[in-house]
């Protein structure tokens, strides 16, 4: 086998560089730019050919099997090299050319090659050092072949065969692991007492480590603790060990999915710390929310202004005038700038209380989170936050306690405003008693909350345009909205979090697309979906994957739990019913 591919490669190298040396002309840095990384990429599958092709010719010369792979290598080798297929002709004069002319590089060729590399490095991270290292001992060492006269080449060939079987070794090596390190997991973590390795592959979903795959030896959750404890004490915290279920690789009849490790570096498997401009941004996103809280509490106490200056608003040809509106002669705004922003500070107390919320239990926990990256919004003051996990939840339970502490603070907080401003509004007393008046279709964007409302403060109180009703209802009614968007089974948010660890990624997929057809209806959320929905789409569509321990599932309470959550929102969301007596008398017809 050795003599036949150091020939067949002469002979390829050859007709390579020779058409190099005709063709510089017509070859530029760019396409040579291009062409590199795709040839790198195809080098793997070449070499492992021609390393099992030559193990398998050793031992027998005449199989044609290997002739094939022979053949079928040399064609990878020239398509890798860049040689086109030649196409044969009765007359193979080529051939002849090739072997009685003095082959050389084109100077220009390797030059426009080591610009092309060199840009291509500054622009991207490319392949390690030593692989660029050892693919250019292989090309040199190719081009020594082909200049060479003689059959007998076992030197060079030994020398190549060498460098090809390196290059392979570094190629399939995981990064962020030593292949040492690795055996030595193999000979003192795993073994037949925890952990029976079967296949060892690098992990598509993080950029560093290792994917493990094989069968426990006894309690799943007792043999991963011993693993964790194992490579800690070899290794300190430089790697993190995850337990995963890969559903995609269940075997047939399986009924439970396959349970894979995960070995990390901890510098890939953690989030770094946030970045100067990611605190500066969480800065500007309170700013922001603070003047959409404002804005909120303003459009709220619209209706005490005087009637006739609401009319002259109301005319658009009078938005860019410079002219004092009517009615605002007399009028003191500190009562009115005082109302706006007890409503703005109601609407914003939900929020903090969301935020304590994760934040004793980020603590309790052991989570390591970074800055909450609020949302303004100039309906409900703000859509919640985007608190990202740095580091990862022990497991399903930590996940769900973790989000379930924001919703039940925020919506705690939120509940007891609303029946603090159900209480205050029943009382009455009009804008003397510091009683905000809301338009009579607030009620309606909530069946759920409209009807508590009417409930409590009569049908005759909500029967007109106007309702006068305290701040603090205000601020619980956006809150309560406010925590049930956060509460749907969709990605990152808490009810994705929620679901997720209760059901499983499946589950968490199903909830997500009917929460997207919901919110895309307008069914949920009313005149909030279209934002909103915008809003997950953009920022929090994936789902949380940050857990060690994702397989130990979570006890039936929480189950209950996440669905009496999802129930609750969804019960929030939906839009009231409009009043066909209402409409008809707004309308000015009758039904």
């Amino acid at each position: 086998m050795v003599p036949v591919v150091a020939n067949a490669m002469r002979n390829t190298s050859a007709r390579t560089l020779h058409s190099s040396s005709l063709t510089t002309s017509r070859v530029s840095p760019l396409r040579l730019e291009r062409s590199l990384v795709y040839r790198k990429r195809r080098l793997l599958h070449t070499l492992s050919r021609i390393h099992s092709a030559s193990q398998d010719d050793e031992q027998k010369t005449s199989d044609e099997g290997s002739s094939d792979r022979i053949s079928q290598t040399l064609a990878d080798l020239d398509a890798l090299l860049g040689v086109e297929e030649e196409k044969e002709t009765e007359n193979s004069s080529d051939e002849g050319l090739v072997e009685q002319t003095e082959v050389g590089i084109a100077p220009s060729v390797i030059q426009a090659m080591a610009e092309a590399e060199a840009e291509r490095a500054k622009n991207e991270e490319g392949l390690p050092k030593n692989v660029n290292d050892s693919i250019g001992r292989i090309v040199e060492q190719a081009r020594k072949l082909s200049n060479e006269n003689k059959e007998t080449g076992t030197a060079g060939e030994e020398a190549m065969r060498k460098e090809f079987e390196q290059l392979l070794t570094v190629l399939t090596s995981p990064r962020g692991i030593d292949p040492e390190e690795i055996k030595e997991m193999k000979e003192k973590v795993f073994g037949t007492q925890t952990f029976f390795v079967t296949e060892i592959l690098p992990t598509a979903e993080f950029d560093q480590g290792i994917l493990v795959r094989g069968n426990f030896r006894g309690k799943r959750e007792e043999k991963f603790e011993e693993i964790c404890n194992k490579i800690q004490e070899l290794y300190g915290e430089k790697f993190v060990v995850r337990m995963i279920e890969e559903r995609e690789v269940q075997m047939e009849g399986d009924v439970e999915a396959r349970v894979s490790l995960q070995v990390i570096p901890t510098e890939s498997a953690i989030n770094p710390p946030p970045a100067g401009w990611q605190r500066g941004l969480s800065f500007v996103l309170i700013g922001l929310t603070l003047a959409t809280s404002l804005q909120l509490g303003v459009t709220a106490n619209v209706g005490l202004l005087p009637k006739e200056t609401l009319l002259w608003l109301a005319n658009p040809e009078n938005i860019n005038s410079d002219i004092l509106p009517p009615g605002l002669e007399n009028f003191d705004p500190l009562p009115f700038l005082e109302s706006s922003m007890k409503v703005g500070g109601a609407a914003l107390i939900p929020q903090l209380a969301h935020e304590i919320g994760h934040a004793v239990a980020s603590i309790i926990l052991g989570i390591k989170t970074g800055p909450s990256y609020l949302i303004p919004n100039g309906q409900l003051g703000t859509f919640g936050s985007i608190t990202q996990i740095k580091g990862l939840a022990k497991n399903k339970k930590d996940l769900f306690d973790f989000a379930a502490a924001g919703l039940v603070g925020g919506g705690v907080a939120s509940l007891a405003l609303f029946i603090a401003g159900l209480v205050a509004s029943q009382a009455g007393g009009g804008a003397d008693a510091g009683l905000v008046p809301v338009p009579v279709q607030l009620f309606q964007g909530s069946l759920f909350l409209g009807s508590i409302c009417k409930f409590v403060l009569g049908s005759d109180a909500i029967s007109g345009t106007n309702v006068f009703v305290s701040p603090l209802l205000i601020g619980g009614w956006c809150g309560l909205v406010t925590t049930s968007l956060n509460a749907l089974p969709v990605g990152t948010l808490d009810g994705g979090r929620t679901m997720i660890s209760a059901y499983g990624k499946t589950a968490l997929a199903f909830t997500s697309l009917a929460s997207y057809i919901g919110l895309g209806l307008g069914i949920l959320g009313n005149a909030l979906a279209l934002p909103f929905g915008l809003y997950v789409l953009i920022c929090q569509r994936e789902g949380e994957r940050r857990i060690q321990n994702e397989v130990t599932e979570v006890d039936d309470a929480r189950k209950t739990i996440a669905l009496a959550i999802a129930a609750i929102a969804v019960c929030i969301l939906l839009p009231g019913i409009p009043d066909p007596t209402q409409i008809a008398l707004d309308s000015g017809t009758f039904l």
